[in-house]
């Protein structure tokens, strides 16, 4: 159920009359149900949409096992060496300390999946790195919460699968499809109808978006090409801000895009820093980046839309808090 909320004071923030820093919590908890009535019928690409990168790293932890994304002479260090290089692996695979409720009361609207399985049995996990929690809880935790938010829509990104069969893509659809039900948006071939207001009126509240050739099979999966995410792929700024650009210049106006505003250690960074973490050498300098180069954008037909990064919650939120505020500069033009 929504809160009670001062309107002079909503009105204050939409018209621009606070600044980022002092919009509260509250209102990125509930910033879709709270957006002006004229962006509620702008369709969703057209909307700045904060989403955190590797969402679910949160569920991992530094006994767990090396995963199948790490090449094969790092699962070897992890299986014959784990006392040294687990703690190293976890310390650059968490990107972040939030749970998914969290999260989502924080403003995120996107949330990037990566999902494996063990040999062993017939569950599927969550990793980036190392092995996190089984999907089956976060994934209960995200339909509880929208329950509690009606007028919320989210975006799950099923964008890497791990060791995985027909077998196990069937599991992971039929968890998908018992959990959401009637919350999933059908695919389209067009976004023009999709405004907050045209999902709120047929109750979706849910896209999955499943980069996997399996998706063809089911009308509530997502295709990738309608959902590209360009990946820069850098540990330096000025390549990862000169990239944004980049893909933003030539965003097509029919498809969503996702801005990953992210840098990314290789080995070589990290050997250099085997002491020290993805939060305290990379995530600030980053962050401070991308903070400038929001807010230098709108959201809009040829501007950012869905904008992903790591620890999303450092500042007091101020990343979502930017994001979601870029939409406001819209308002002029419709």
């Amino acid at each position: 159920m929504d809160r009670k909320y001062d309107i002079k004071s909503e009105h204050q923030y939409y018209s621009g009359e606070y600044s980022i820093r002092t919009i509260s919590n509250d209102n990125l908890e509930f910033w879709m149900t709270r957006l002006p009535k004229s962006l509620k019928n702008v369709s969703i690409i057209y909307l700045a949409i904060p989403g955190s990168h590797n969402t679910m790293t949160y569920t991992i932890e530094r006994r767990n096992e090396v995963g199948p994304d790490e090449p094969a002479y790092i699962r070897a260090l992890g299986r014959y060496c784990s006392i040294f290089s687990k703690p190293v692996i976890f310390n650059w695979s968490v990107t972040q300390k939030n749970n998914v409720r969290e999260q989502l009361n924080g403003g995120i609207r996107y949330l990037d999946l990566r999902v494996a399985t063990k040999t062993r049995d017939d569950n599927i996990y969550f990793l980036h790195g190392l092995y996190g929690s089984e999907v089956t809880k976060p994934l209960e935790d995200i339909v509880r919460w929208l329950n509690y938010h009606t007028n919320e829509v989210i975006i799950l990104d099923f964008q890497h699968f791990y060791n995985f069969s027909d077998r196990n893509h069937r599991r992971l659809v039929a968890i998908i499809n018992d959990i959401f039900r009637e919350k999933l948006c059908p695919t389209f071939s067009s976004f023009d109808h999709m405004s907050l207001n045209w999902l709120a009126s047929k109750r979706y509240q849910v896209f999955v978006i499943y980069r996997n050739v399996y998706a063809m099979n089911h009308a509530n999966l997502w295709p990738s090409d309608l959902w590209p995410t360009p990946w820069p792929n850098t540990v330096f700024v000025d390549q990862l801000v000169d990239f944004l650009n980049d893909k933003l210049q030539k965003r097509s106006p029919d498809i969503a895009l996702i801005s990953q505003c992210l840098l990314t250690p290789n080995i070589s960074y990290v050997m250099k820093h085997l002491c020290g973490n993805l939060q305290s050498d990379l995530a600030p300098i980053c962050q401070k980046a991308i903070l400038g180069w929001i807010s230098q954008h709108k959201s809009g037909s040829n501007g950012l839309n869905i904008v992903i990064s790591d620890f999303i919650s450092d500042k007091n939120y101020l990343f979502p808090k930017t994001v979601v505020q870029t939409n406001l500069k819209l308002l002029k033009d419709l």
